[in-house]
């Protein structure tokens, strides 16, 4: 089939099924004027693209980052019903040796989709190999296992036992942010190729001990969640902690306030965590108020923007979010 149209939030894997493509089609080596690559190009060069013929010298491999025309978003391309007739003829008609990837990437997080209703969706789906590519949540861990597990074995690197998990529960589903600590791991090794628990622990420390930052939070444990927080700025980088905060923070925020009117499923699917989650966050957050949530909500954005702009030190910024009333 030669086009394709990969869409979705784990930009990750689309980036890898496009460059597996590449050299399926192309080789491991090609003339540059094989591989065309556009971001949103406007409507002539969009159907002049489609339209293409294939050259002497071998096929020729389009990329096309083509958000624009099938998201709902910012600077979105608005066609009139001739234009979107040449497209979906296009579509039907691309050339023998000629092969269109479309790509339409999602920020993590929204949930914006491609609209099925639509035209110039319905006749691209006759025409093209169509596949999602969903960001895992956090209690896929079982479906992000076999990746993390296909990746070592690509890096020459054999985890451990149920490693792969271990690494999942210690640093999230994001597949670009596992592939890192991947290769993190695989340096950290050298010259062996095998990933023990000690080494998982010593390079990826954000695991057990930031896990237990919210919950300590939520009881007005300062001391220890600051103990915490300063054993893993020993290894890791103070973004890290407030990203991981920042998360957490709003998920319980969102649980806190959906409580009074939503179930918990109704607040699971709403806010995207685990059932199973949101119950354990709900009895957590008894004896919390919203009021006290949202000022650790602000106090934390304040504080990430006088850690950015060099006004305070990482565990003076801390301090702060817990202890004080920031004014943002």
């Amino acid at each position: 089939m030669p086009l394709y149209f990969f869409w979705g939030e784990e930009d990750y894997l689309i980036e890898k099924e496009v460059k597996a493509l590449k050299k399926k089609i192309l080789g491991e080596s090609f003339d540059a004027l094989n591989y065309r690559v556009l971001d949103n190009p406007d409507f002539s060069a969009f159907d002049e693209a489609l339209r293409t013929s294939s050259m002497f010298f071998g096929d020729i491999l389009y990329i096309i980052k083509a958000d624009k025309y099938f998201l709902e978003t910012k600077g979105k391309i608005k066609l009139d019903d001739a234009q979107v007739a040449m497209l979906c003829e296009s579509f039907k008609n691309i050339a023998q040796g000629v092969h269109v990837v479309l790509l339409c990437p999602v920020e993590r997080g929204d949930k914006k989709k491609p609209d099925s209703r639509k035209k110039i969706y319905k006749a691209l789906a006759q025409s093209a190999k169509i596949k999602e590519f969903p960001a895992y949540k956090a209690y896929e861990d079982y479906k992000v296992a076999p990746i993390v597990k296909e990746l070592a074995k690509e890096k020459d690197i054999t985890l451990q036992g149920d490693l792969a998990t271990l690494l999942i529960q210690y640093c999230g589903t994001n597949i670009r942010d596992l592939d890192m600590q991947l290769e993190k791991l695989k340096l950290y090794a050298y010259p062996d190729k095998k990933i023990t628990p000690d080494m998982l622990k010593e390079v990826c420390l954000l695991g057990e001990d930031i896990f237990s930052i919210p919950d300590l939070i939520l009881k007005k444990d300062y001391i220890l969640a600051l103990e915490q927080i300063s054993k893993i700025l020993q290894k890791s980088h103070y973004l890290e902690i407030l990203g991981f905060l920042q998360t957490s923070i709003t998920n319980l925020l969102k649980t806190k306030v959906y409580s009074s009117s939503y179930s918990s499923l109704d607040i699971s699917r709403k806010t995207g965590q685990h059932e199973f989650v949101v119950k354990k966050n709900l009895e957590k957050l008894k004896k919390t108020d919203v009021a006290e949530l949202l000022r650790l909500k602000l106090n934390l954005t304040q504080v990430e923007y006088m850690l950015k702009t060099g006004q305070i030190d990482p565990m003076g910024a801390f301090c702060k979010m817990f202890t004080e009333e920031l004014k943002c």
